[in-house]
């Protein structure tokens, strides 16, 4: 289900595009507004995977909204007027655009394009050695996009999301990006291994030296990664626990 925020100031048109995604079962419009403030009050709490908004706000441009994607995965469509440079940076800061009015058709064929965007392909469940047991020993498929990589478990330091990608750093100073959000290797990989201190990481607990009270984890490799505010207590029972 792809969860999405429709942002205008115009309710005539919110009301619009509810009802012309009731017609795609694979979307569920989880807010409505008509502010970047109030959007960003409903990213932390919702979690969307999908933004409709309009470029030109009363108290801002959307273009504003996209600094979130640095920790909440979500894609965005932006709808305006015909202006010739505000298509020019949509083309390069959003999945898609639309021009008002809108029309179903087009509305359509962007329905397709998010779809094949933000809808992952399934992710295979972790693959244990033939003839071994243990966890050090399983592997996850890494879905590139030149072909499929095997990694086990034990290699992955921490992952970095990033506007709907993830980023694996691995042993050896290695990294793979993969076209995947975060989540789906959150419920892939073994929470009594991996932990989420932060909505853009996942970190394998091997690779932990230390939990600095100011607010990040030190890993054996050098890595800083940061803790968020209401995950500190998550991070610190977790640490104990291990």
């Amino acid at each position: 289900m792809i969860r999405t925020i429709i942002v205008d100031a115009d309710p005539a048109l919110r009301k619009k595009l509810q009802q012309l995604l009731l017609k795609y079962p694979d979307f569920i419009v989880v807010a409505c507004c008509d502010s970047i403030a109030d959007l960003k009050i409903l990213i932390p709490a919702t979690n969307p995977d999908l933004l409709l908004l309009d470029l030109e706000l009363n108290d801002g441009s959307g273009f504003d909204v996209l600094n979130f994607r640095s920790e909440y995965a979500f894609q965005s469509v932006f709808f305006t007027t015909n202006n010739p440079c505000s298509i020019k940076a949509m083309q390069d800061r959003s999945l898609n655009y639309l021009i008002k009015p809108i029309n179903k058709f087009e509305f359509a064929d962007t329905i397709k394009k998010i779809k094949e965007k933000v809808i992952p392909p399934s992710l295979p469940a972790c693959l244990e050695d033939s003839g071994l047991h243990g966890l050090n020993r399983k592997r996850i498929v890494l879905r590139l996009q030149q072909y499929l990589l095997l990694v086990s478990v034990d290699e992955i330091i921490y992952c970095h999301s990033n506007a709907g990608y993830t980023t694996f750093y691995l042993t050896g100073n290695r990294k793979e990006l993969v076209s995947n959000p975060i989540k789906e290797y959150e419920q892939l990989l073994p929470e009594t291994w991996f932990l989420r201190p932060h909505q853009s990481y996942l970190v394998n607990n091997n690779f932990i030296d230390r939990y600095n009270k100011d607010g990040y984890l030190l890993l054996k490799n050098g890595s800083s990664i940061p803790v968020a505010t209401r995950k500190k207590d998550y991070v610190v029972k977790m640490l104990l626990q291990g």
